[in-house]
Formats: structure tokens, sequence, C-alpha cells
């Protein structure tokens, strides 16, 4: 075999709308969303910023094809499944992904846009309690509360991941002092300074997904 002294190519992979966004949730879920720049999106796919322009029309557009990612990786509900083994599942399924990825909910807040996959979920979220027996505005109600509870708490893990971790001492000692004063909260203490988010968003959702189906009956 000889050579000839010609380096070898690299071939580039097909810049395409899904890479742009695929690559825009890598570098946000590693870097924070408000480090995100059709630069740095660039620099990560090792083309030029303005090459991107070619497949999405602004940042704008990323954020909306980053929120429709996140939905798309969230399985849809069972149309014959128990209505509340589902909506527990993909609620519990909704949490993940928003835990996952932290900048969801922000971004949710932010835009208020919805792709086909967060479309797709919603109308069956909806026609699994339709089917359940809730009317239209029962439904919407339903809804609402799911949707709150949801992001409530996502948002909550966003912005104070480590409330667990932190207060639990600081608190305690705070509130010695003052035990005679308010004795409930001293005797919680260790756990009001304390959050588990997951635990706690699966209990709210239980009494939530209790409370819809006395409802029905």
């Amino acid at each position: 075999m000889t050579y000839d002294g010609a380096m070898p190519t690299r071939t580039r992979e097909t810049l395409t709308r899904d890479r742009i966004i695929d690559a825009a949730v890598m570098y946000t879920d590693a870097h924070g969303i408000d480090s995100l720049s059709m630069r740095k999106l660039g620099a990560e796919l090792d083309v030029e910023a303005m090459s991107l322009y070619n497949h999405v029309a602004n940042k704008d557009d990323i954020y909306d094809g980053m929120i429709d990612h996140v939905f798309a990786s969230i399985p849809l509900p069972e149309q014959d499944g128990d209505w509340q083994d589902e909506i527990r599942r993909i609620g519990m399924a909704v949490m993940d992904a928003f835990t996952t990825h932290p900048w969801t909910v922000n971004l949710l807040m932010m835009r208020g846009n919805f792709g086909p996959a967060a479309l797709r979920f919603t109308d069956r979220v909806i026609a699994t309690l339709n089917s359940a027996g809730f009317s239209d505005e029962n439904a919407h109600h339903a809804w609402q509360m799911l949707s709150s509870h949801t992001m409530g708490y996502a948002f909550q893990q966003a912005t104070n991941p480590g409330v667990a971790h932190h207060h639990g001492t600081d608190v305690s000692d705070q509130l010695e002092s003052v035990a005679s004063e308010f004795p409930n909260v001293a005797r919680l203490a260790p756990l009001l300074a304390q959050c588990e988010y997951g635990t706690e968003f699966a209990f709210g959702l239980d009494i939530i997904i209790d409370g819809l189906a006395a409802r029905l009956n």
C-alpha cells in the first residue's frame, strides 16, 4: 500500500433542522438556556452561524423546536388503559422530561408556542379525559390543574434544586429559639426545610387524580 501524501477528507454530516434542534437541546442541557446563541450553536455543529438560517428562522424558532423535542420524548397515554393510571403515568413522565431538561418550563412560559408533538400530547390527554367521562369544560379544568401542578414543581426544582441539601440544619437552628411560640413549625422543621420534588409531586398528583375521579361519581 502506498501513501500519496494526501490528507484524508472528513465527511461533514448534512445540516438539517433536526440536527440543529438536537444540538441546541444538548448544548442547553449542559450550559443553560442563557448561554445558547447562534454563534455557539454553529460552533457545536462545526458550521458558520449564518448557515443555521437556511434551516431555522431565528433563535425563537429554535426555542420552539426545543420545546417540541421534549414533548416528543414523552409517551402518549394509552387510549384503552385505565384513565387514572394513564394520567398518573404520563404525569410522572412529563415531570421526568422537565427534570432532564430543566430549561423547558422557562421556555414554555416565555414562548407559549406549541409544535406538533406538544399538540399531539395535549390532544391525547384531553381524549383520555373525555373517554373517562369528563365534559369538555371539566377536561379543560383538569388539564389546567395538571399542567399547573407539573410546571410549578418543575420550576421549583429547576430554580432551587439543592434545597434539600442546604437549609435543613440552618432552619432547625433558627427555630429552636422560638419553638415555644411556633411548636408545630418547630416540630416539622426538619421536613419543611427539605423537599424531594419527585416525591412531593407524586403525592400531589395522586390527590389531583383522586379529586378528579370523585367528580365522576
